[in-house]
């Protein structure tokens, strides 16, 4: 079964497992839903570049595509089959790398992209809150891909 490290069954006392009752990992689950949130707060943060006409260069719209868009939702679609280990890996790497790319781009370098640069009134609130919302959820994403790959090294069998 593919897709089967994502769930454990319970044995019951007989020693047969019980088919009846799965249940889901945790960090699946935890995992999951940071993924969704990242994704929703990105599309978000996208329509307040567009309605504030700041663009990146095409290698930063790349960048944002292949990293922070899609790596993240590939890493969850490991997760939930037999390459979990991989899918935490690509996770961590991937949120590490799109924390530091946002936190370069809006807190660091002053230009368009800076959250100081944006005009008041709601597009330009709607950037900055996505924006910090971008950097705390890919801190947690790259916590929780580092707390779950340890973990995971931990209940390795020797």
């Amino acid at each position: 079964m593919a897709r089967g490290s994502a769930i454990q069954s319970t044995l019951p006392q007989s020693g047969e497992p019980d088919l009846t009752k799965k249940t889901v990992k945790r960090n699946n689950k935890y995992v999951t839903v940071l993924v969704v949130i990242h994704l929703l707060i990105n599309i978000v943060h996208g329509a307040a570049h567009q309605e504030l006409h700041v663009t990146l260069p095409p290698a930063g719209m790349l960048f944002v595509i292949a990293v922070i868009l899609l790596c993240p939702l590939l890493a969850l679609d490991l997760l939930w089959t037999s390459q979990e280990r991989l899918g935490l890996l690509l996770l961590t790497v991937s949120m590490a790398v799109s924390l530091v790319f946002g936190y370069y781009n809006h807190f660091l370098v002053h230009g368009s992209d800076h959250v100081s640069a944006q005009p008041p009134g709601p597009p330009g609130s709607v950037f900055v809150i996505t924006a910090y919302l971008l950097f705390v959820t890919e801190a947690i994403g790259t916590f929780l891909g580092l707390y779950f790959l340890r973990e995971q090294a931990s209940n390795a069998p020797e």
